[in-house]
């Protein structure tokens, strides 16, 4: 069975966004980030959340394995990029 390395799901707004893990840098705060992109809405500044693990297959687990609304409640405490 494949996993899927990013996932789509709608916010309370109904805006389509996309999660994906990125490696980031190995062995530093930077790693193992779960990245969220709004798809309807490109003025909407992309957001971040470290995986607690900070291991990569971790985190596409871990983004495999939630509910939207999971994802919902997530993208609602992650970090605006900078």
């Amino acid at each position: 069975m494949k996993k899927h390395l990013s996932r789509q799901f709608l916010d309370e707004s109904l805006l389509e966004w996309e999660a994906y893990v990125s490696a980031g840098q190995p062995d530093t705060e930077a790693t193992a980030r779960i990245y969220f992109v709004c798809l309807n809405d490109l003025f909407k500044r992309p957001r971040w959340t470290n995986q607690e693990s900070r291991d990569v297959a971790e985190a596409h687990r871990t983004l495999a394995g939630l509910t939207d609304k999971q994802l919902v409640a997530m993208l609602q405490k992650a970090e605006p990029l900078e």
